[in-house]
């Protein structure tokens, strides 16, 4: 049986001077047992305290992380409220004009090692600063630094509450030329930074964080409909290269954080610029500022077709608008193809294995093809269609500037797109990208996404023939000026190095051919230094390692070639010795 109810009242008085230590109880045993307890409780309370107090005067803990009864001690600071009901009324506006879906919201924070948290020493005398910061309710939390000075041998680490979480051994080289910097995602209200180094200075602030991304929604359940197909089913088979080319992109804006897809891009000069492809309505709004918080993750998919999630540790941030399409009218709708080009702070590291995606601007329709993207957030998708492409409209200001696209169902779903796909590319069967996603009607269950939805309604891309040459922007925008800078290419292949030898074997000498004119569009001269004199033949090579031309040299130490008759594009020009190829350069023909 259920025990009554028992109310007690037990209060205890300590006098910290003189003899007289009164406690007042009712002698009800029950209470008298339970005044026991709470005397033993508060003296329990009593030691740790004080303990407590002598480790904060030594000012010694053994890890970056403390245990979690020491969470108590580290100062907190709260974020303001989070205004729920404005901007829920802000998303369904957004949601109507076609804009950004977001899943965090600004607010704004002041905090620096000079006024905030607390410094101690750890266990190998760093110095250590650790502040808590709370945003009530928050599902996550992203924090946003600015004037980010760290000291040389210093580092910058964020926790969650739970220690289950940990990004860090941030340095120097991890901050923006602008002295910027944003955490990943921490889960939970509460997360906690540390800032630790040999020698620090107390008095020196080292940076202000000052703002919070409040995660509101589409963070607990962040996976996409039952309908997708995981990237690395058969449905993604012959599509690997592109697959390895497709980002995940934290966009940042002055109201908060979205996410949309974008893919990595080769260009004709071949120099392996970090160029990434997305929609323009994915940016909108975001100011210098704010690209330098993109992150852009690579390769956060399941290792098979039923395997466990990726990680997201493959991660670049920062970047630069490039060119956009630049057609969002004042209520937030592309009115012309909706594209965004970045380009990365960095370069993209070797171990991440990222394939620069070729492409298309000739305009053709196409009968089937691939769409591989990250709906809300989630691990790579893969959609696919095997009926012919349409033209279409999107806005009301420019005709033709899209492509009308239906999915089909497929062995291990239907995969359709969701927010979170946005600025996703669309392939061909040769992986080239003819078009970026702006919107549509697909869903995995009919009417779900609102009316007219369902995992049979078009999607619509904004063409890549547009982006091309296309749209109302100055030429300086259109993407030709940056993915073919050279050349009157409309066409071009991928690669995993496009900066490295393409169609070429290991190279004996570094001394490169000289090529002039270059570009060319009618005759080049090509000409080689003495060292070179066992030269005996000039091959020429496409994109794909073809040979389109050779010649021999005759003993001579240059060679002029008619170059009319190519078709534009890059090509490879290579010198051969008894015929192992010892040298080569880039030929852009115009």
């Amino acid at each position: 049986p259920q025990k009554p109810e028992r109310n007690c009242t037990v209060v205890i008085m300590i006098q910290t001077r003189g003899n007289n230590n009164a406690v007042n109880s009712s002698f009800d045993p029950y209470c008298v047992r339970t005044m026991w307890r709470s005397i033993f409780a508060f003296l329990g309370l009593l030691l740790i305290v004080c303990v407590s107090r002598a480790q904060d005067q030594v000012g010694e803990v053994n890890d970056l992380y403390p245990a979690h009864a020491d969470h108590i001690r580290i100062p907190e600071h709260s974020a303001p409220s989070f205004d729920q009901r404005t901007a829920e009324l802000d998303d369904i506006l957004r949601e109507q004009n076609g804009a950004l879906r977001l899943y965090g919201r600004f607010l704004p924070i002041e905090v620096s090692t000079t006024s905030h948290g607390a410094w101690g020493t750890l266990a190998n005398g760093d110095k250590v600063w650790r502040i808590r910061i709370r945003s009530s309710e928050a599902l996550a939390t992203e924090l946003f630094f600015r004037n980010v000075q760290l000291a040389e041998e210093a580092r910058l680490d964020v926790f969650d509450v739970g220690g289950e979480q940990h990004f860090g051994g941030y340095t120097q080289n991890d901050i923006g030329q602008d002295g910027s910097f944003s955490t990943p995602m921490v889960y939970g209200g509460t997360c906690i930074v540390t800032y630790s180094g040999p020698s620090l200075r107390t008095n020196v602030e080292a940076f202000t964080i000052s703002a919070l991304s409040h995660a509101y929604r589409d963070i607990v359940q962040e996976k996409s409909g039952s309908c997708e197909v995981d990237v690395n089913c058969s449905e993604g088979v012959g599509y690997e290269t592109v697959r390895d080319a497709v980002v995940r992109i934290r966009v940042v804006v002055p109201a908060g954080t979205g996410r949309c897809s974008g893919t990595l891009m080769n260009n004709t000069d071949l120099d392996c610029k970090p160029y990434v492809l997305t929609a323009m309505h994915c940016g909108d709004g975001s100011t210098e500022d704010n690209f330098n918080n993109y992150q852009f993750f690579f390769n956060y998919q399941r290792s098979d077709c039923s395997g466990s999630d990726g990680a997201l540790d493959q991660v670049v941030t920062g970047c630069l608008k490039r060119a956009g399409s630049n057609d969002i009218d004042a209520n937030g709708r592309a009115q012309g193809s909706d594209f965004m080009l970045l380009e990365m702070n960095g370069q993209v590291p070797a171990e991440f294995d990222a394939y620069f995606a070729g492409w298309d601007a000739t305009g053709s329709t196409v009968n089937a093809g691939r769409c591989i993207h990250h709906p809300d957030g989630d691990v790579k998708k893969v959609s696919s269609f095997s009926t012919q492409t349409y033209t279409a409209v999107w806005g009301t200001t420019l005709p033709d500037t899209h492509w009308r696209v239906a999915w089909t169902g497929t062995a291990n779903g239907h995969g359709v797109t969701e927010p979170g796909s946005s600025g996703a590319s669309l392939v061909n069967t040769s992986k080239r990208v003819i078009g970026t996603l702006t919107g549509g009607f697909s869903c995995c269950t009919l009417s779900a996404c609102g009316t007219m939805t369902g995992p049979n309604q078009p999607d619509y891309f904004g063409k890549f023939s547009q982006h091309w040459t296309g749209n109302l922007n100055p030429a300086n925008e259109k993407l030709n000026f940056w993915l073919a800078p050279n050349s009157t290419a409309l066409t071009l292949d991928g690669s995993y190095d496009p900066c490295g030898a393409i169609g070429i074997e290991e190279l004996v000498h570094d001394v490169d051919p000289q090529v002039f004119p270059n570009p060319a569009t009618d005759h080049i001269t090509v000409s080689w230094p003495m060292e070179l004199a066992g030269i005996d033949r000039v091959v020429v090579l496409d994109l794909t390692g073809r040979i389109v031309h050779s010649s021999s040299t005759g003993n001579r130490s240059s060679l002029e070639l008619n170059v009319a008759n190519w078709a534009p594009g890059t090509y490879v020009i290579a010198l051969e010795e008894r015929g192992l190829r010892v040298s080569g350069s880039r030929l852009a023909v115009r």
